[in-house]
């Protein structure tokens, strides 16, 4: 995993005002780069291997590039949605 973005990860975790930090635990990243993928529990920053025995989660994808552009405002996150440069899967309500 890119230091970079762990670090990243780490700071913008502490700061997400969420009603229960909890749900961190069940929120996660994939960052693809090239053939890598690398898919991080946002709780723990962990890798995970597959969330196939998880009930409730969140799901984030993206490339390593598109990361980049939201950390360095670059672009804005409504934007790379609409272009389908970050996808989103799961259960909307572990970001209240």
């Amino acid at each position: 995993m890119n230091k970079d973005i762990l670090n990243h990860l780490q700071t913008i975790t502490q700061k997400l005002p969420l009603e229960n930090k909890d749900n961190l635990q069940k929120i996660y990243l994939e960052v693809n780069n090239g053939n890598e993928r690398e898919l991080i529990n946002l709780g723990n920053f962990q890798n995970e291997d597959s969330l196939e025995n998880i009930d409730d989660y969140l799901l984030i994808k993206m490339n390593e590039s598109t990361f980049f552009e939201l950390k360095n405002n670059i672009k804005h996150p409504e934007d790379l949605m609409f272009e389908e440069k970050i996808k989103i899967k799961g259960n909307l309500n572990l970001l209240k």
